[in-house]
């Protein structure tokens, strides 16, 4: 947020966490935390999804443009290089349209990936204006270089594997026929290398300093391979998801937004079906390295398909669990960066085909057709990703095994009052997932809702047997034996929550409302200022607070509070309703009336309001003000039996 001290996006994970504690996720991107903060400012301090999106847009469109200069690097020194600019350009539409980064573009959380990538191709070019410069800008160019890599690594951790890939781009640029593989290997190339590396590991060092050097923890639910103790299933499984990545790149129809929760299940034993194609995706995938290693070998010299292959393998390499853990199953924004390399193989093997085909026509038809296809299924993929509904409605037809999927809609029908469909998506939840505790507490929630107090409490307790430091469920086992008379150990819940989570508004709030029922008025108005305290815009709390201290008669205390209140809630009807009861008791009549009409005028269809208003006329003296006061809060609610009787004695006196 922009009050935020800058400062302390320095200090926080991707998700606002002190990066040094065993909680934080470990994401350390500053820099597109503060592309964010520049939204909010460009948008007057607002929230505004249009400017986030604006921009996603506008850096994809750049990261477009800056493949076709990166892909004719890669293809200048080539035997493709004839059809060099044809072939960046049809790489570069291929990537344009490419499904897959639907994602990376309509998430906001993609910009770390979109704008590192965007960084990561800079860095290229930065480092072809290095390798043919001369004199003193040879200085300029690889400080700028350097600079880049740490933004770029400052935006996402991944784009690290730029320096891995600058490596390769040098060798792939100096090899020629002249000179042997051996001269590779001497003094100067290996100072050169070094020049790469090592501004590399001082960055990622003290990247990892600031984290502590303790990496993030997760748990079975975010990557269940990772956790299983079978060296057996962990391999397979990850070479299986391998292989969904790539059917990701080739064939982009099963899209989803979250692959977690049993969306792919493990491969466990040898009589899994899914193994013969992890054995196969190998197969072709050695055979196919050794015969392109094998060419150049006998060229004597390296192609762009090398770049290619480089480009999709050493962006991938930190999402492979290879390196480390990482917290998700498949993330389709991570296939942005390989899918550059993707795309220049699909490229130069297109050109190929029209070398060696009499039919050169049909091949660009049918490359167009691929093309088309892929923009639609983007345009598709947009739409789904138009509201949480059809994303989540979405992944259920890819992931119908997805517990957090079912989570989601489950979620979003509860937001729309069906409840029969989020009780059935809940159950499915914690069906797939035995272990859901968030799907048992929003179970729980609901259950509560229809006064099935009992099946609450029995799932309450059931999620904190599994997260013991849960703070919602605490807080939500205090509501429900609350409503079960429970008083006590309702309390201690309540307490319970506040340990795990000090800062808990909501929580003070309901243990103030447990207090006011116990008759212990001071503690519940120390519960409510811990609540107000905690968010000042807590509205129930200001109200609850007033309205006690008000029947307390404590009125200069409700006149100072509630001035405070109005201060962060202005608008509030509620608030305005309470201060003006209480200065109406005070006979101090002009300012209750205007505090009552400010009620009205943000609450206008409350009829309650119209009564009291009335009622203040009608000791005020102002009798044709109090009927019509009275009749408006009749029209509104004509159940309301005071108010008539009210109106009547006022006729009878008249």
């Amino acid at each position: 947020m922009p009050f935020t001290p800058l400062r302390e996006l320095f200090k926080n994970d991707f998700w606002g966490t002190d990066i040094s504690l065993n909680s934080s996720h470990k994401s350390y991107r500053p820099l597109t935390i503060l592309s964010y903060r520049w939204n909010v400012l460009y948008s007057n301090n607002k929230l505004d999804s249009f400017q986030f999106h604006a921009t996603n847009v506008i850096l994809y469109g750049l990261l477009c443009i800056l493949t076709v200069p990166v892909y004719e690097l890669f293809l200048r020194k080539s035997k493709y290089n004839s059809d060099m600019l044809d072939t960046a350009y049809y790489a570069s539409l291929l990537f344009t349209v490419h499904p897959v980064h639907t994602e990376p573009v309509a998430g906001l959380v993609g910009r770390a990936d979109v704008l590192s990538s965007v960084l990561f191709f800079v860095v290229i070019l930065l480092y072809q204006k290095f390798r043919t410069a001369k004199g003193e800008s040879v200085v300029m160019w690889y400080t700028i270089k350097v600079i880049v890599i740490g933004c770029a690594v400052l935006c996402k951790e991944t784009a690290i594997s730029v320096v891995g890939l600058l490596i390769v781009y040098d060798i792939y640029q100096e090899k020629k026929k002249k000179t042997s593989w051996w001269e590779l290997l001497n003094f100067w190339p290996f100072v050169r290398y070094m020049t790469i590396l090592l501004p590399g590991i001082v960055i990622m060092y003290y990247r990892f300093k600031i984290m502590n050097f303790e990496g993030p923890i997760f748990t079975s639910i975010d990557n269940p391979a990772a956790y299983s103790s079978s060296l057996f299933t962990r391999i397979f499984t990850y070479n299986y998801l391998y292989i969904l990545n790539f059917l990701l790149l080739l064939w982009p129809e099963w899209l989803c937004f979250d692959w977690s929760m049993g969306c792919v299940p493990l491969i466990e034993t040898i009589s899994d079906a899914r193994i013969i194609f992890v054995i196969l995706f190998w197969g072709v995938g050695i055979y196919s390295m050794f015969v392109l290693l094998k060419n150049n070998y006998e060229n004597e010299t390296l192609d762009a398909r090398i770049m290619g292959v480089t480009l999709i393998i050493l962006p991938f390499l930190p999402a492979s669990n290879l390196i480390f853990t990482v917290g998700f199953v498949i993330a389709e924004r991570t296939l942005l960066l390989p899918s550059t390399g993707f795309c220049l193989l699909v490229a130069i093997g297109l050109k190929k085909l029209e070398r060696c085909s009499e039919r050169k026509n049909t091949c660009m038809m049918l490359y167009y057709g691929l093309l088309f296809i892929f923009a639609i299924r983007t345009i598709q993929r947009n739409l789904n990703w138009l509201t949480e509904e059809k994303l989540f409605s979405s992944a259920l037809e890819v992931c119908p095994l997805n517990a957090k999927v079912h989570y989601n809609v489950a979620k979003i029908a509860a937001d729309k009052d069906n409840k029969l469909l989020a009780l059935n998506e809940y159950n499915k939840a914690i069906e797939l997932n035995p272990n859901y505790e968030q799907a048992m507490n929003n179970l729980a929630n609901l259950l509560r809702e229809e006064k099935k107090f009992k099946e609450a409490e029995v799932l309450l307790r059931r999620a904190l047997s599994i997260r013991p430091n849960f703070a919602a469920a605490w807080m939500n086992l205090g509501i429900v034996l609350t409503n079960l008379n429970e008083s006590e150990e309702a309390e201690h819940c309540y307490k319970m929550a506040i340990m795990h989570r000090n800062k808990y508004p909501d929580c003070y709030y309901n243990l103030g409302n447990l207090y006011l029922d116990l008759k212990r008025h001071e503690e519940a108005l120390k519960a409510w200022e811990m609540a107000v305290l905690y968010r000042p815009t807590h509205v129930a709390a200001w109200s609850n607070t007033l309205v006690l201290l008000d029947s307390m008669k404590k009125y200069d205390d409700v006149l100072e509070l509630g001035r405070t209140a109005l201060m962060h809630n202005p608008k509030s009807p509620a608030l305005h309703f309470s201060l003006a009861n209480t200065l109406g008791k005070l006979q101090q009549f002009e300012k209750a009336e205007g505090h009552f009409l400010e009620a009205i005028n943000f609450s206008p269809q409350n009829a309650l309001y119209y009564s009291n208003l009335g009622v203040l006329y009608h000791r005020w003296g102002k009798n044709d003000k109090a009927k019509e006061m009275y009749r408006k809060a009749l029209q509104i609610d004509p159940d309301m039996k005071s108010t008539e009787l009210n109106l009547k004695r006022l006729s009878i006196a008249q």
